[in-house]
């Protein structure tokens, strides 16, 4: 059987137990990563689809994106699960991808385009071996000494050619054609720049893999069901990427935790389960340095859904992770009635002291008959009737988050008033329904809100929505003071700066913050945080002082445990720009 041509044109035979093994051999010339596609956390765009024809992959193909991993999960009619990341930066390659192929048309195309295989993916139609394939341009600095084989009926074969081309696997696959069990592999010369210390097991279980994971400190890059239990995975030595590894899991569960993880999926393995489709997954990191270390700290501190959000008002997104997604906000919510208030106090519908009536709840009074700040059960036991000026009823809401002047406040402006203000703020995502405090109607008819969308509503705040006097209320009537964290943080960034003490104190006087947290624990059993809201920090430019302003949020939703108090996770997402502006304090 013939091998495909080398750059030099040096031309082999290879025959070895009846199986066909091609092999492609390139002199490296400049060396470079093997494994962008699988290596590469440098934050991409990327998509994946299940389930789809040839056509539908076609469309993200003319839109930009470049397959990493195909998988066929049905032969009649021919249906796929792929991979995708934009074509573009680290990951731009020429490439080219094939279905339906025979061995001798896939070989010419690999000749024709002086390719290597990036993804094998051989099945049968009508007892005869089909392939689908992904192409990358094997020249110049891509160049790379390959290998591929199939129809392989022993795995000692593929050991023996690892060992005789001093190579590793990069892809491999278990498949049936004619009842008889088949791999195929393909592997690149394990040297120069694509040298790694690499693992391969296969049909063993899940226990195994972990232990083998933990025991070689690795990371996954393939991954194929074996059996109904057990899977064939390649695995290398970790460099302390973040990635996951999910098995039995739905679509809809896999795009949950590839939110939750701020990650792209590298290889995606489909199967069915008792008739369901089901997925075995490799994610790799896929956000910014920030988004990653805070989101470490929350997914290490909770079981339920977190996210983080950080943005420069006026400028970019510095930091996300789930922040469209809508969670249930308890008390941080109560920052829309605040600015809806504020808006009626600007348009001279109200003054500051319009008195607001509402009912007390008789065991939050003093001895000496005065209420006292924390009503944050349900209110729907009060019954004393009181009165307050507007002023007082928003400072006790947004300091307090008492709730029976919550409710007191939605019944005197209106919920289809306070809903209008939502939709003009553009926080399509939010929702205001059950009456805040009352748990059985919170596991019923959740409130909604977004990172997105309330972080909207402050930097409208901050750039006009308000007057400077009515804004200067608005933050006024919030809680004010720095987190804990957050001054811990000034303290030990500019103590690493090297900064006097007088240097320290000058930044922190001009630091300010308003926000809003929020905290439920429900009849479900599930508790839930959140804290959002604006701060400035201190710039000097040329001697002459400045401020920057920005947004920012942390939610944690439908949790059972909680090991983090969000404002903690709140200061180090401000870390980074605090350690910037301190800088900039330096003599």
């Amino acid at each position: 059987m013939k091998c495909l041509p080398s750059r030099q044109g040096r031309k082999r035979r290879l025959l070895l137990r009846g199986v066909i093994a091609l092999l492609l051999a390139l002199t490296l010339i400049t060396p470079a990563r093997a494994d962008d596609e699988r290596g590469s956390t440098t934050p991409t765009g990327w998509w994946w689809l299940h389930g789809v024809s040839a056509d539908q992959i076609k469309e993200r193909i003319d839109q930009g994106f470049r397959l990493i991993d195909l998988e066929v999960e049905q032969t009649s009619p021919l249906r796929f699960s792929a991979v995708f990341v934009k074509n573009q930066g680290v990951h731009q390659k020429t490439w080219w991808w094939y279905f339906g192929a025979t061995r001798d048309f896939l070989a010419s195309k690999l000749q024709q385009h002086r390719a290597r295989l990036l993804d094998l993916e051989p099945y049968e139609v009508n007892g005869q071996t089909r392939f689908a394939a992904v192409l990358v341009r094997n020249t110049g600095s891509q160049a790379k000494a390959w290998w591929w084989y199939w129809g392989v009926s022993t795995t000692s074969f593929i050991t023996s050619k690892l060992s005789q081309n001093g190579a590793r696997l990069i892809d491999i696959d278990t498949y049936f054609i004619g009842g008889q069990r088949r791999y195929s592999a393909v592997m690149i010369r394990n040297a120069g720049a694509d040298a790694k210390a690499w693992w391969w097991y296969f049909n063993v279980s899940p226990s195994f893999i972990a232990s083998k994971l933990q025991q070689h400190r690795a990371r996954l890059v393939d991954i194929e069901r074996h059996t109904s239990s057990t899977f064939t995975v390649i695995m290398e030595r970790s460099q302390g990427e973040p990635w996951w590894w999910y098995y039995g899991v739905s679509g809809q569960q896999v795009n949950e935790l590839l939110a939750q993880n701020g990650a792209r999926l590298i290889d995606i393995e489909s199967y069915r389960v008792n008739g369901q489709k089901r997925f075995a997954v490799l994610m790799l990191n896929n956000s910014n340095a920030l988004t990653t270390r805070v989101g470490q700290m929350l997914r290490a501190g909770t079981d339920g859904a977190s996210g983080l959000y950080l943005k420069r008002i006026n400028g970019p997104v510095l930091a996300s992770l789930q922040a469209t997604r809508a969670f249930e906000p308890a008390s941080a919510i109560k920052v829309l009635i605040h600015v809806h208030a504020m808006l009626q106090v600007q348009n001279g519908n109200v003054t500051l002291q319009t008195q607001v009536p509402w009912k007390g709840d008789p065991s939050k009074y003093n001895a000496l008959g005065n209420y006292m700040c924390g009503g944050n059960d349900c209110y729907s036991d009060n019954t004393v009737d009181e009165s307050d000026a507007l002023e007082d009823a928003l400072r006790l809401m947004m300091e307090c988050s008492d709730n029976a002047l919550t409710q007191a406040l939605r019944d005197f402006f209106g919920d289809a008033h306070i809903n209008a203000t939502r939709q003009m703020l553009g926080m399509t995502n939010t929702r205001l329904r059950h009456s805040i405090g009352c748990g059985q109607e919170a596991v019923n008819n959740p409130n909604r809100l977004t990172l997105v969308d309330v972080g909207r509503l402050h930097e409208k705040v901050a750039t006009g929505l308000l007057t400077p006097t009515n804004r200067e209320t608005f933050y006024d009537l919030m809680l004010n003071g720095l987190f804990p964290k957050m001054d811990d943080i000034i303290a030990e960034e500019a103590v690493a700066l090297g900064l006097s003490k007088e240097d320290e104190d000058a930044f922190r006087s001009e630091v300010d913050i308003a926000y809003k947290g929020g905290s439920y624990g429900l009849p479900n059993g599930k508790s839930y945080r959140s804290v959002a809201g604006w701060v400035q920090l201190p710039f000097i430019s040329n001697g002459s002082l400045s401020h920057r302003q920005y947004v920012f949020g942390i939610f944690i939703d439908r949790a059972t445990t909680i090991n983090i108090n969000v404002r903690d996770a709140a200061s180090e997402l401000l870390r980074d720009e605090i350690r910037a502006a301190l800088e900039t304090f330096k003599p």
